[in-house]
């Protein structure tokens, strides 16, 4: 005979997995339009190469082409997903002009592709702290 009643999950569902992914996206910008927070990030974790650290967790949490779909909305506006279209265009420009051979990151802050970077990200960082940060355990439904 089977059980058929319901066990509580762990599973925190597809939209408070959206809202943590936004947090995530407002800590990303938060390091790349600051230089200081770079400069602590090299210091401390000095293994890391930060500019490619910063160039690849973009693409850790934003899609390659970042879109509004119908089951996010409300975890982002469309404001926040301009800037983010705005941001992603800066991105790929410094991605493109990064030099390969690992460059510290006082070599890539003089780079202007990554002055570039920084403003866009302060530009997009200021569209999301409008609205600032969502819960990552339960649902909050913006419109």
């Amino acid at each position: 005979m089977s059980d058929t009643r319901r066990q509580p999950t762990d599973d925190p569902g597809r939209r408070v997995i959206d809202q943590r992914l936004r947090n995530r996206v407002i800590e990303y910008l938060e390091l790349a339009s600051s230089f200081e927070q770079q400069r602590d990030y090299a210091k401390n974790v000095p293994m890391v190469n930060v500019p490619y650290e910063v160039i690849n967790q973009w693409e850790d949490w934003v899609p390659a082409a970042p879109v509004r779909t119908a089951d996010q909305l409300g975890v982002y506006s469309d404001p926040e997903v301009a800037a983010m279209m705005k941001f992603q265009a800066a991105w790929e420009q410094a991605a493109d002009g990064l030099p390969d051979t690992y460059p510290s990151i006082s070599e890539a802050q003089r780079l202007p592709v990554w002055l570039n970077l920084r403003e866009e990200a302060e530009c997009a960082l200021a569209v999301f702290l409008t609205r600032g940060t969502m819960p990552e355990d339960h649902e909050l439904v913006w419109t």
